[in-house]
């Protein structure tokens, strides 16, 4: 930077400065910027003491453009506090968004302080019998050491009385008080510290040692250390009264320690019961019970067909905008709308297998969610069928239950990489048809009210299991959806009722009957702000929604498309 105000080339004052160049320049300089945005000093302080005049760009004898709208003096130097004014509301959004933030991040951390309260005072709660029971197991401990350390101290005595009173032993015979020390314990000693004498360590001494003579000799510098120099005068001066004495401190100990023990109940043992599945099943549900939502969250959609062979979208995201996104997408293969529950979605594309209500055929129909294109192909390998209930394992392959019209179920399996079928597994089910299947932790599940029995399937085994649960007997059409955490929701003339296929509960969480015709599918959501609803789709004046929050039931979305037996199902995109 030119301190001096001077062109370094040319000697004049810099009176001009180039927008585009960020350079100031002299007048002989500026006919070189005549294509860039430049302006003269007294054009800005004109600018800048008429706020109200429009901005004139400077022009010079050689009338020199001035091209450029985007200098400083062109968004309005005269307005430079509207400038900063608009920078600070900028500033102010920004804080906004971060004060936001921090208020989410300071939701998270007290919901989840909040559960680890409740750990913490349930670990408490199951800890306290435990701790107390410890306690009065070493307050009987303590007492039995000193009672043992009586008996010891009475042991030394006796044996140190027993070699002075040996007649039979000359002098020089008779161990010393050190060799006797040394012939009774075995152990070198080593520097006394408190922490011998803690609990913990004496228990763990006890549990270490195989009888009571490596009990003493691992202790005998700390809880049974005994000076036998001491005792050897003692016993020298005075044997009798020395040993009574002894004796006497002794039946002195056992009162002292027995005299509750003897009132003591025996200390409660406890074994800790674990239910892992039901462990496994609250982790579930706390993870799913937080979710984070942003103003960028996809947009959910209900893929619908109806009886004039055509697919509608319908747009969910907003509760309170709930409408037709699509209308009149041509299925391109008949009959196979009123297949409810033979529809899956794998991926970016929904998958719709066999016949419906009127004929059987070995069709498939793939449609594109990006592209809301429609492919039809043939189901090679497998006979023609109607009513499949079909299941994607998450993986390589859709599961399709075909028992209609059968005395066993027939399970036919799609590979999704190579688009091919095969005969999977027969099963012995006899029922017309599956209902509802789905998968969860690692099993296929399948609804079968015709039996009013819930079966699990292990795909990999091709092992079946029927699950101790009846389901409640209706006289009309049924109902179903899953909330994919092991819960299957049915809504009948009975009513709503929850089924936990984990702790084989049912529960009739609303009573209401809503308007439907025949079985179908429901669609159970998760709305951006938490909330929880059931969608029951049939067309004309019986579309539905379910709020778990307000337990009840809505309709919605008058259409005059008539969508029994057809299929609907759920995405994201």
């Amino acid at each position: 930077m030119n301190k001096n105000n001077k062109c370094l080339r040319h000697k004049r004052s810099q009176e001009f400065i180039c927008y585009d160049c960020n350079v100031l320049m002299c007048s002989v300089c500026s006919p070189k910027h005549s294509r860039h945005s430049y302006d003269h000093i007294d054009n800005i302080k004109s600018n800048n003491n008429n706020n109200e005049e429009d901005s004139t760009t400077y022009t010079d004898d050689n009338e020199i453009n001035n091209n450029n709208t985007n200098n400083i003096n062109e968004i309005g130097f005269k307005d430079i506090q509207r400038s900063i004014q608009t920078t600070f509301d900028s500033l102010k959004l920004k804080v906004v968004e971060y004060e936001q933030l921090q208020q989410t991040e300071h939701e998270i951390e007290s919901k989840f302080k909040e559960l680890h309260e409740f750990l913490v005072v349930e670990e408490h709660r199951l800890k306290t019998p435990i701790i107390d029971n410890k306690q009065q197991l070493e307050q009987q401990i303590d007492k039995q050491i000193k009672i043992m350390k009586s008996l010891n101290t009475v042991n030394n005595h006796i044996n140190i009385n027993n070699n002075n009173n040996n007649d039979n032993i000359n002098s020089g015979d008779l161990p010393d008080s050190h060799s006797l020390s040394s012939s009774l314990s075995t152990t070198t000693l080593s520097a006394d510290t408190t922490d011998r004498y803690q609990i913990t360590t004496i228990i763990r001494s006890i549990s270490q040692c195989s009888d009571h003579n490596e009990f003493i000799s691992s202790n005998n510098n700390t809880l049974f250390y005994f000076d036998y120099d001491q005792l050897d005068n003692k016993v020298n001066n005075n044997d009798d009264h020395s040993l009574l004495n002894v004796l006497l401190e002794h039946n002195k100990s056992i009162k002292i320690n027995n005299h509750h023990d003897n009132q003591q109940s025996k200390s409660q043992q406890y074994r800790l019961i674990v239910n892992n599945e039901q462990i496994n099943q609250i982790k579930n549900q706390i993870q799913t019970s937080f979710k984070l939502s942003s103003n960028q969250d996809k947009q959910s959609y209900i893929f619908s067909t109806d009886m004039d062979n055509k697919i509608s979208i319908l747009n969910i995201t907003d509760r309170n905008n709930i409408h037709f996104q699509q209308h009149d997408i041509d299925m391109k293969m008949y009959d196979s709308f009123t297949a409810y529950n033979s529809i899956v979605k794998v991926g970016d594309f929904i998958y719709i297998f066999g016949g419906g209500q009127n004929k059987k055929h070995n069709q498939f129909l793939k449609y594109s969610i990006n592209t809301q294109e429609v492919v039809i192909n043939e189901m090679k390998g497998i006979d023609a069928c109607q009513y499949l209930s079909a299941c994607y394992d998450g993986q390589d392959h859709i599961y399709l239950f075909d028992g209609y019209n059968k005395p066993k179920t027939d399970i036919y399996r799609y590979n999704i990489n190579n688009s091919s079928f095969k005969r999977y597994s027969t099963i012995e089910i006899n029922s017309n048809y599956h209902q509802f299947t789905f998968l969860f932790k690692g099993y296929i599940y399948t609804f079968t009210p015709e039996l009013k029995k819930i079966f699990k399937f292990d795909f990999k085994r091709k092992e079946i299991v029927k699950l101790p649960i009846t389901i409640p007997q209706n006289n009309s059409a049924r109902a179903v959806c899953t909330d994919g955490n092991g819960n299957i929701y049915t809504q009948s003339d009975l009513g709503l009722h929850r089924i936990n296929i984990e702790t084989n509960q049912i529960n009739l969480i609303n009573i209401t009957r809503i308007k439907f015709y025949n079985n179908h599918n429901m669609i159970y959501h998760q709305s951006d702000d938490g909330q929880n609803y059931i969608y029951s789709i049939e067309g004309d004046d019986r579309n539905f929604i379910f709020s778990f929050e307000n337990n009840k039931w809505e309709s919605i979305l008058y259409d005059e498309s008539d969508r029994t037996l057809c299929a609907n199902i759920l995405y994201q995109q």
